[in-house]
């Protein structure tokens, strides 16, 4: 969809267009969801967190990436850690004496370190999964549901997922968490030292903002009326689209990157997307956002058993699982090097408790992002006999791209498909769509 200028929006792209901008390319998959003729529905991006025979939930999952990342950064803040405590104890032994001050900063210190991963690869990623509902497809109803921001003036307090609300409340708890250690030594050794509770009190605030805040910022949007809310969207106007795009800097192109995004348009302004709803993910090229769009297309009109789900690729047991496919490797090559450098790099990673946790959120924290009730009635199979049916248009262009296909043409140089066949559809009326509420404390 293109972006629109802030006074006139852009007319809204169909499927097989594509448009050329800024050093990229963006092709239109949809509305009107025909297939691309892609070898493979693949869930490249691993969107698909949950289906069954009716629903999808679409939703950037956990990874064990970020949490592998921050255990590295952890290790090396340890090793720093202890390089310096070396060169004080060898300073100690050379001057015969310790001070006990430089025990405490130390202590301080090494608290300080473990309170890094626990802001930036715990507390603010949970944050942010709790507060990012799925996109729910609906294949018999042949409807999406998208969780949009309510229309309105735009609410003044940050959003909790803000990355600089993490930032300033570990900066404060990580020198307060020294200060608490060398205070309280001091007022354990000397009697006319009063005890640290300013400090204390600040550090346990910065501990404990970034979990309450969600819910006071949750209680504020209440009592202004500006609650998310939950948009039924027709299966066949959702948008899909693909782009490639450069990744720009001061110093020019740094690289390049292909993207998917499933967005719900808003009815009565033609060119814009609803606020606050859709799905972005990286994607490794336009093969890569042809499967991944066939995958979701295809369980939405052929069903579960036309979609193979991709492999899980975290957790103890697919960690076990790698850990013995290693071991048995050496045992076979007697490649001492390559499981020493394996064993080195899962254990400088943390990697078994990357994995255990982000089975955790998969089971968790995911799952607190919706009430347990949301679309609970909507969400049930419906009888044979109740299922929608596509739209004519909708029919005839699948026909025409197959028959296209067999030919030897390819989806992404047609044009707009609905051209290209002679396929009139009729303009979507300008309404707004069916809207649910949405809790807003579900996060």
């Amino acid at each position: 969809m293109p972006k629109p200028t802030k006074d006139e929006s852009l007319p809204p792209m169909r499927a097989g267009e594509r448009e050329s901008r800024a050093g990229g390319e963006q092709y239109c998959l949809s509305p009107l969801p025909v297939p691309t003729d892609s070898e493979h529905g693949v869930d490249v991006a691993h969107i698909d967190v949950r289906h069954d025979e009716a629903t999808m939930d679409l939703r950037q999952g956990a990874s064990p990436e970020s949490l592998l990342i921050t255990g590295h950064v952890f290790s090396v803040g340890l090793v720093a850690i202890g390089g310096l405590a070396l060169i004080f104890l060898l300073s100690a032994v050379y001057k015969g004496s310790l001070p006990l001050e430089l025990v405490a900063g130390g202590l301080g210190s090494i608290y300080a370190v473990i309170l890094f991963p626990l802001f930036a690869g715990i507390l603010y990623p949970d944050v942010v999964l709790k507060r990012i509902p799925p996109i729910r497809l609906h294949r018999q109803r042949r409807e999406v549901a998208f969780v949009v921001d309510a229309p309105g003036r735009r609410f003044w307090l940050p959003d909790p997922t803000n990355m600089w609300l993490m930032a300033i409340s570990g900066a404060i708890a990580m020198p307060t968490g020294i200060m608490i250690f060398v205070d309280m030594f001091e007022w354990m050794t000397n009697p006319e030292t009063a005890f640290p509770l300013k400090v204390l009190l600040i550090h346990i605030a910065s501990l404990a903002f970034l979990p309450l805040y969600p819910h006071f910022y949750d209680f504020c949007r209440k009592l202004v009326g500006q609650q998310r809310q939950t948009v039924l969207v027709p299966w066949e106007d959702v948008i899909a689209v693909c782009g490639f795009n450069p990744s720009l800097s001061a110093g020019g192109v740094t690289g390049f990157g292909w993207n998917f995004a499933l967005m719900p348009p808003d009815p009565e302004r033609p060119g814009y997307t609803l606020p606050g709803a859709g799905i972005i993910v990286g994607v490794g090229g336009l093969p890569g956002a042809l499967a991944q769009w066939e995958y979701i297309r295809r369980f939405m009109e052929e069903g579960p058993e036309a979609i193979t789900p991709s492999a899980q690729e975290w957790g103890l047991e697919w960690y076990d699982a790698q850990v013995a496919r290693e071991r048995e490797r050496y045992e076979r090559t007697h490649d001492k090097r390559r499981w020493q450098r394996f064993r080195r790099e899962q254990w400088w990673n943390h990697a078994r408790f990357a994995h255990w946790y982000t089975e955790y959120r998969m089971k968790h924290v995911l799952p607190r992002a919706v009430p347990k009730d949301w679309l609970a009635e909507w969400s049930r199979p419906l009888p044979k006999a109740q299922w929608a049916r596509p739209s004519r248009p909708l029919t005839e262009l699948s026909e025409h791209l197959r028959a296209a296909y067999q030919r030897g043409e390819p989806f992404i140089e047609m044009g707009n498909v609905e051209d290209r066949f002679g396929v009139e559809v009729e303009p979507t009326p300008r309404k707004a769509y069916p809207t649910l509420p949405f809790a807003a404390n579900a996060a």
